[in-house]
């Protein structure tokens, strides 16, 4: 490296400032900072990524501006007392080499955050593990490094140092008290304005400390670039990944668990209060007197408190009240649809400043929607009915307003309640001011963040994510309403019972029921029987559950005067595909002698290779995917997914797809 390219070259050439310049006695600079536990945060990877930690490194702050004392010593002192102040530097470049060695560790983390969050989530001594071996290793490597045991790469660091400063004061002074005055001054009286100034600076100039911090890091951070952050970043992932944990072949293996999952599922929130505020718009619990705002409340051992409806300046009059209500009478799937779409898109791409752009075509894209032709036989874009319909949804979850009492979290490992309030997200125009849906005006694309109630439940080991499959955005929110709400409560459960590998445990038909939002009593109990039981037919069929079964219920019953209040004690089992299981199998929490439902060790070979035979056939008769999705009944997600290798067809579907291979021979 060339360090005299690093040399501060804002020297300004003006002749004044050179003549002050020349008189001001060489001078050291010496910061001591207080030593804490870790400068990226306490509990450093238990609550990693924090969003604090990730600003920090996205932003390549590695010196911290924090409190310090700082002594100007000018050379003649220094050389004094000169093994006592050496021994302050090398102390100080110490303390630069640990936050160096600190925030490559940081950065390790945050460059492999999506491989390392599956395998660390809920596993605090293995994190420690992997902490103190990333430590180790970097800090090996920096003090072992020739160049930064050079003293001459301090010493330009210190000349490019003592630059910097002097050219800040001198400014500084000749615009406060003008050449002519500082000329006039003999030396002694000069320097000590300097220092006295200089000292004045560091103390309490907030300006100044914060410029000084940030030119800093980007000299360090040049510094140490070519040594070790392209040298280590750069490598594969995987390899890195593999050589902390020992065990390549499983983080390999679950690598591609995790791609296969994730193209068949969206990445959504997963905590308790999040699940209320879906349910509370799936089932249209929300309360409407007069004179107050919607509300849905709830009482639980997790939750204590209620969600509003309300427009973003919370004023109350007649027209917000019956827009409000308005809203809480027409609540569809339809909005659920669209809040669970802007959760995993704002999870699944990165933020600036907390913010996530959305394209209002992608939240119509991602539930499979097509856009109409354009007028040459081109695609034209979606039609301006569902746009419309898209903008009253989004407005609907502006107006969504959380006051929660009590909110069950965990902190370091131990469950505490906090009061929470606040949106479940907030829009923005690109210059930061607030977003305000209306009918007059469609965008094409806004910003959103998420609301402060739910950052909590995404950093670190107290993240909370599940994988919801595709379907349930794709289903139609009339006629399949009944297999989306499953699918949300399902995949909710399934994420709850990961930890305890739990997948099998049952769901009484009552609880199924009042998560769909169905009264047993409602109308014809054998008609809700049939459309229940249909609708985990039509999930099994999808894939997106291996199977479903009662547990210990007696067909007889139906036969017997009061078979309902059975029917709704009895429990179900239903077992999540295979992907699934893979997917959550790294936070799982191993017990000795715990039953567990592990994926199938592979089925027959002809089922590997359906999809590839069926997309050869459908291929040679000319038939598109929507094709055979109308003749089969089956939806052209799974067919395509099945067709890729992605999916597995379960045992109806296989037999459906075999006759189709058998008739069309």
């Amino acid at each position: 490296m060339n360090y005299d390219l690093l040399l501060n070259d804002n020297t300004d050439e003006l002749t004044d400032h050179v003549n002050i310049a020349k008189k001001i006695d060489r001078f050291q600079v010496i910061v001591m900072y207080d030593r804490q536990p870790n400068f990226f945060d306490y509990n450093y990877l238990m609550n990693f990524p924090s969003k604090k930690v990730r600003n920090k490194i996205d932003t390549n702050r590695i010196f911290p501006r924090v409190k310090n004392e700082t002594f100007i010593v000018r050379q003649k002192n220094y050389e004094e007392n000169i093994q006592l102040f050496f021994k302050l530097r090398l102390n100080a470049r110490y303390e630069l080499l640990a936050k160096v060695t600190e925030f490559m560790t940081a950065k390790f983390f945050r460059t492999y955050e999506s491989h390392l969050t599956p395998l660390l989530e809920n596993k605090p001594t293995l994190k420690w593990e992997i902490i103190n071996k990333l430590y180790r290793k970097y800090e090996t490597m920096l003090s072992s490094h020739a160049r930064l045991n050079e003293e001459k790469a301090w010493s330009v660091f210190s000349t490019w140092y003592r630059t910097y400063l002097l050219n800040h004061t001198v400014n500084q002074l000749l615009s406060e008290h003008g050449y002519g005055k500082l000329n006039a001054m003999d030396r002694e009286e000069l320097n000590l304005l300097f220092l006295e100034k200089l000292n004045a600076s560091f103390a309490s100039d907030d300006s100044f400390l914060n410029a000084f911090t940030a030119d800093v890091n980007l000299y360090i951070e040049k510094m140490v670039s070519e040594i070790l952050a392209l040298f280590e970043l750069e490598k594969d992932s995987m390899e890195q990944i593999n050589e902390l944990f020992g065990d390549g072949a499983r983080l390999a293996d679950h690598q591609s668990v995790e791609t296969e999952a994730k193209s068949n599922h969206l990445t959504v929130m997963s905590n308790a209060l999040y699940q209320f505020v879906t349910e509370a718009i799936s089932n249209q619990k929300f309360q409407c007197a007069s004179d107050e705002w919607p509300q849905a409340s709830i009482q639980n051992a997790t939750l204590s408190g209620s969600v509003y409806l309300m427009p973003p300046d919370k004023e109350k009059n007649a027209g917000s009240l019956a827009k409000a209500q308005e809203y809480a009478a027409s609540l569809t799937e339809f909005d659920v649809d669209v809040l669970d779409s802007l959760c995993h898109m704002y999870l699944a791409q990165s933020q600036t400043d907390g913010r996530t752009e959305i394209r209002l075509d992608d939240l119509l894209k991602i539930r499979g929607l097509k856009t109409k032709l354009g007028g040459t036989g081109r695609r034209g874009g979606y039609e301006r009915e569902q746009r419309i319909r898209l903008l009253k949804a989004l407005s609907v979850i502006q107006y969504v307003w959380i006051e929660m009492d009590s909110v069950r979290i965990y902190e370091q490992g131990k469950p505490v309640s906090k009061r929470m309030e606040g949106r479940v997200f907030e829009f923005f125009h690109e210059d930061g001011s607030p977003y305000l849906f209306t009918a007059e005006t469609i965008p094409d694309t806004i910003y959103m963040a998420i609301g402060d109630v739910f950052d909590h439940f995404l950093q670190g080991s107290a993240r909370q994510v599940k994988l919801l499959p595709n379907q349930a955005i794709e289903f139609n929110p009339h006629q399949q309403k009944w297999e989306k709400k499953l699918i949300r409560y399902i995949s909710w459960r399934w994420r709850t019972q990961a930890r305890n590998a739990g997948y099998l445990q049952p769901h009484k038909v009552s609880t199924l029921l009042e998560k769909i939002g169905v009264q047993a009593d409602s109308q014809t109990p054998s008609r809700i029987r049939d459309r229940f039981e249909k609708a985990l037919d039509s999930l099994e069929d999808e894939g997106i559950i291996t199977f479903w079964q009662y547990n210990q219920w007696n067909e007889e019953s139906m036969t017997k005067k009061g078979w309902l209040r059975i029917w709704l004690e009895t429990t179900i089992i239903i077992a999540p595909p295979d992907e699934i299981i893979s997917y959550y199998q790294p936070i799982e929490r191993k017990k000795a002698g715990t039953a567990r439902l592990t994926p199938a060790a592979g089925k027959d070979e002809t089922d590997r290779e359906i999809g590839a035979k069926f997309k050869k056939k459908r291929r040679q008769l000319g038939y598109t995917l929507e094709d055979v999705s109308v003749q089969l009944n089956i939806s052209t997600s799974y067919i395509s997914n099945i067709e890729r290798g992605a999916s597995k067809p379960s045992k109806n579907i296989y037999q459906r797809m075999q006759n189709w291979l058998e008739c069309n021979e």
